[in-house]
């Protein structure tokens, strides 16, 4: 009898390679279930195809370790068997490189699936990870990671190099990536913690969040809101269908939306801010700054001590206020083009004139014109029916 349950208890593990085993194939629920582990050599990159989740942790072991658990519907074991037997995962070494290959199972009623779990070296060189559907998490690696899924959430964290990410359709959540970032997904929010060289962030549909990248940005998307709280260099942003707002910016603005309000609380090398239907607020600007809205008002705040460049704040309804320092050396401006009623310039610099002509058959035009501190680049506003307010700053 011990015999018996020897030969048995042999049967139910098959070896198929170099420390790999697949285990016997069970019921859970509607499912026959059959999990393979194993486990090899490292070398200095990883590369995994599979289908489903995708789980990568880096560990401080010179293997790669990996769980892979598949299941399929079916009639009998016997056929469940042959379905998993197809799916048969390849593992190998090419050179420097380990490489996972999950054959895909083509069947139509089985719903075949498929979730891997891997540990590999922390100091892996570089990762490719790619599932044909399903969720990927990769956390703890120092080199560089490529992600993509044809259909599923992204989650990636303490990466010490670049960082490629791309889903069909599901969230990116990035933690700390210490190179440059590029990151898409088809339909979903994206987030970003910090990232220690430049960032792209694109989405077809989601919101995009960024809290620290210490080079340039690049965020665009389809639909949704743009935040970022502190960009090294310069930051490019544009929605077709949100508000952007963006904290500290080293380098240049170039903000543009369909659609919500803009406002920026430090940008000291110029401003580009364009919206068809919101506010525009800019705190401790300088430089060239064009601010542009088809109906809102605009907020502008030159920082002292930084030079201005020819500027531009134009809206077709409500008020613009300029808030200049009182060192600042610049030639004003501003027209209203109708000015009934409340629509008036005020200006607190005795430098600059203020007239207004009557119209022939209606509201007539308010200019204001002058120049302050001797003069210096051209600073134009325009307002075709709301107030112009340009304040003095100490």
């Amino acid at each position: 009898m011990r015999i018996l349950l020897s030969f048995l208890a042999l049967l139910s593990v098959a070896t198929l390679g170099p420390a790999q085993t697949a285990g016997t194939v069970v019921k859970q629920g509607g499912f026959w279930v059959q999990t393979v582990e194993g486990e090899l050599p490292a070398g200095t990159e990883v590369k995994v195809n599979s289908t489903g989740r995708i789980s990568v942790r880096g560990d401080q072991s010179k293997q790669v370790r990996y769980r892979l658990v598949k299941k399929v519907k079916a009639g009998n074991e016997r056929d469940a068997q042959r379905l998993l037997d197809q799916a048969r995962l390849r593992v190998e070494r090419q050179g420097a490189r380990v490489v996972l290959d999950l054959a895909e199972l083509d069947c139509r009623r089985c719903a075949f699936g498929a979730e891997m779990d891997l540990q590999v070296p922390r100091d892996t060189r570089r990762a490719e990870i790619d599932t044909r559907g399903g969720t990927l998490e990769i956390l703890g690696l120092t080199g560089s990671v490529a992600a993509e899924t044809a259909g599923g959430a992204i989650r990636i964290d303490d990466i010490g190099g670049d960082v490629q990410a791309a889903t069909a359709g599901g969230s990116i959540q990035l933690g700390r990536v210490g190179g440059r970032v590029q990151c898409e997904t088809a339909g979903g929010s994206i987030r970003l913690d910090n990232a220690g060289a430049s960032a792209e962030l694109r989405t077809s549909g989601g919101g995009i969040q960024a809290r620290e990248v210490r080079g340039d940005l690049r965020a665009e998307t389809a639909g949704g809101n743009i935040v970022a709280e502190r960009i090294g260099g310069n930051m490019i942003a544009a929605t077709s269908g949100g508000s952007i707002h963006l904290g500290e910016v080293g380098g240049s603005v170039d903000a543009e939306t369909a659609g919500g309000s803009i406002s920026v609380d430090s940008a000291p090398q110029g401003v580009r801010a364009e919206t068809a239907g919101g506010g525009i607020e800019l705190n401790n600007v300088a430089g060239r700054v064009i601010a542009t809205s088809a109906a809102g008002p605009i907020r502008a705040y030159f920082v002292a001590g930084r030079p201005m460049g020819d500027s531009l704040l134009e809206t077709t309804a409500g008020t613009i206020i300029v808030l200049l320092p009182a060192s600042v050396a610049v030639r004003v401006d501003a027209v209203i083009d109708f000015a009934s009623g409340s629509n008036r310039i005020q200006s607190d610099f005795d430098t600059i004139t203020v007239q207004q002509s009557d119209g022939e058959f209606g509201p007539g035009r308010v200019v204001a014109e002058g120049v302050i501190n001797g003069g210096g680049p051209l600073l134009r506003i325009r307002n075709t029916n709301g107030r112009i307010e340009i304040q003095k700053r100490p």
